[in-house]
């Protein structure tokens, strides 16, 4: 198997490359289901058994970032008075982590909510899912099934909190029918969702409308429906920052490798999501064996949030290369201490 279509393919390695990304970007629901579909691939061997290791301290920390979301939310829900909501979220942290400071963040707040004064507020909120709001319980059973315990219209304002705050005001406003579909497409009912992106087609955004249809063909393997959605999203609106990364994985997963560097050297020029950009350019660099220009672009992400990340990558082919003293200062300065 060559460089390329290692890195490409859906190897544990992979997996944990592309939860990674995720990690960072913030898109920690999207990180977790990587780790978890990485996890269930990790042989029984050593090397597989080290990778098992890594992907559970990876599950941790984004379960625990979950957490923290929901933290947030749960007080911004309690200073609205919308105690159901609230109990929603802080119940959903005691599933998510086992960090003694989170859980007891959230039993402090869970007294907030059962505390006598909020119970009027309480029952005079409307329920947080906002398609009850002045239905019957049999319409509510109409919402399309979820498998966890929130509300769909709940949950979906949990997913779109890991997007970077001008999305998330954009994508607040798109309806119900989107957010439906938003659901259904994180929970890989792919079908349900184009449906329903068909429906919210006339009162979405474009260029969401375009990106979120763009990245299900991706998902099923429609790749040129699927680029065909996303380059029509930046005629719309260039300055979408989520379409242009979608469309650089579409290019990359495709195995086109110049086309994918161009895009990023665009995304770069233009600030762009730059160190996502930088973090992938990278990673393509480094499968198609020009280690000094991999080594050159990770050591340009030292100096930003991605440290980390371009540090565990970067001892990797240092390592390789046999420059043992470079990578043990590497080591030394970034990657000594846990930043999980």
């Amino acid at each position: 198997m060559s460089l390329f279509s290692k890195l490409f393919s859906k190897s544990p390695e992979d997996l944990l490359a592309k939860g990674d990304r995720y990690l960072q970007s913030e898109s920690y629901f999207d990180a977790r289901t990587c780790y978890e579909d990485g996890l269930q691939r990790c042989g029984s061997d050593e090397a597989g058994l080290q990778l098992t290791s890594v992907f559970q301290e990876r599950i941790t920390a984004a379960n625990g970032k979950l957490a923290e979301l929901n933290l947030q939310e749960a007080r911004f829900s309690i200073s609205r008075g919308d105690f159901d909501k609230a109990v929603d979220h802080l119940e959903l942290v005691k599933t998510l982590t086992y960090d003694t400071a989170l859980r007891e963040k959230a039993e402090l707040m869970l007294g907030e909510c059962h505390a006598p004064d909020s119970q009027s507020a309480q029952s005079a909120k409307a329920s947080a899912c906002g398609s009850c709001s002045s239905a019957t319980a049999s319409d509510c059973a109409e919402a399309p099934h979820y498998d966890e315990s929130l509300p769909p219209m709940v949950y979906y304002d949990l997913l779109i909190r890991q997007l970077p705050p001008e999305q998330y005001q954009r994508y607040s406003q798109l309806g119900e029918d989107f957010a439906y579909a938003y659901v259904a497409a994180s929970l890989d009912k792919h079908e349900e969702a184009l449906s329903r992106l068909e429906q919210s087609a006339g009162t979405a955004s474009q260029d969401i409308y375009c990106c979120e249809v763009g990245k299900i063909l991706h998902r099923v393997g429609r790749d040129q429906e699927a680029e065909q959605y996303l380059r029509q999203g930046l005629q719309i609106n260039r300055s979408n920052t989520l379409i242009w990364y979608n469309l650089a994985l579409l290019l990359a997963d495709g195995g086109r490798f110049d086309e994918c560097l161009q895009l990023l050297d665009t995304m770069i020029a233009e600030q762009t999501m730059p160190e996502q950009a930088m973090l992938m350019r990278a990673e393509i660099l480094e499968a198609g064996g020009d280690f000094d220009g991999a080594i050159s672009q990770y050591t340009a992400l030292l100096s930003t949030p991605l440290s980390r990340t371009a540090a565990e990558k970067m001892h990797g082919i240092l390592i390789h290369v046999g420059r043992h003293n470079d990578a043990a200062v590497i080591f030394k300065k970034y990657m000594g201490k846990c930043c999980h």
